[in-house]
């Protein structure tokens, strides 16, 4: 992000809480007023203009506020990973049905896990993943159920591209395992036990939040 002022950042930071909490687009005047920002309307107006000339905000209509691009969240994100500290009152469980479900429950999203090893993959959070506001019709639960269906196969294709260790996201259209651009992939692989675990959220999603666990998670797996 060395191509944005500090000021700027900041802007994109509170654009971003605020569409994680309203999932549409945002107002330059709710910023103004939510976080009492020090400068103008028109100065936060010519802020996002400028960010949606470099690519990290998009403008769906005319007259709307603004939204997160793909390539807005990533650089987000890449700030987040470097800062996050590990949510610590999250103990991962040794059984991995029992593991997937309490990830599910601390993340309010689909999780897996994938034993290469013994070919067996776990999962759960459907249910969570059918309430994401991106699902408002059949053919879109249609999409996403096929890869559910095909979701063992298209890990054992992504193993390589999962680092080991580390907190790997995929945003949107970059998310390997589902076909929809409006969710994203949050994983991470250990070599020790060979498995990979992850969440599919809404890319619209408290990133931060997410990181803390998984932190957690490569610390104890």
């Amino acid at each position: 992000m060395s191509n944005i002022s500090p000021r700027q950042k900041q802007i994109l930071y509170y654009l971003s809480l605020e569409q994680i909490k309203q999932s549409e687009p945002v107002a330059s005047n709710q910023i103004k007023e939510k976080y009492n920002l020090k400068f103008s309307p028109a100065t936060i107006r010519n802020e996002l203009l400028r960010l949606c000339q470099l690519d990290y905000l998009e403008q769906p209509h005319t007259s709307a506020g603004r939204i997160l691009s793909d390539f807005g969240w990533e650089m987000l994100i890449a700030n987040f990973l470097e800062n996050v500290f590990e949510e610590k009152s999250f103990i991962p469980p040794g059984d991995f049905n029992l593991l997937v479900k309490a990830l599910s429950e601390k993340t309010n999203a689909f999780s897996f896990a994938f034993d290469f090893m013994n070919d067996e993959l776990y999962y759960f959070g459907f249910s969570k993943l059918l309430n994401e506001k991106i699902i408002n019709n059949l053919q879109e639960l249609s999409i996403i159920s096929r890869d559910i269906d095909n979701l063992k196969e298209k890990l054992k294709k992504v193993k390589d591209v999962v680092v080991e260790e580390e907190i790997n996201v995929f945003i949107g259209k970059k998310n390997p395992l589902f076909k929809t651009s409006q969710l994203s992939l949050i994983a991470t692989r250990s070599g020790f036990n060979n498995i990979i675990l992850g969440i599919i959220v809404s890319k619209v999603t408290d990133y931060e939040k997410h990181f803390k666990i998984f932190k957690n998670l490569i610390n104890h797996i």
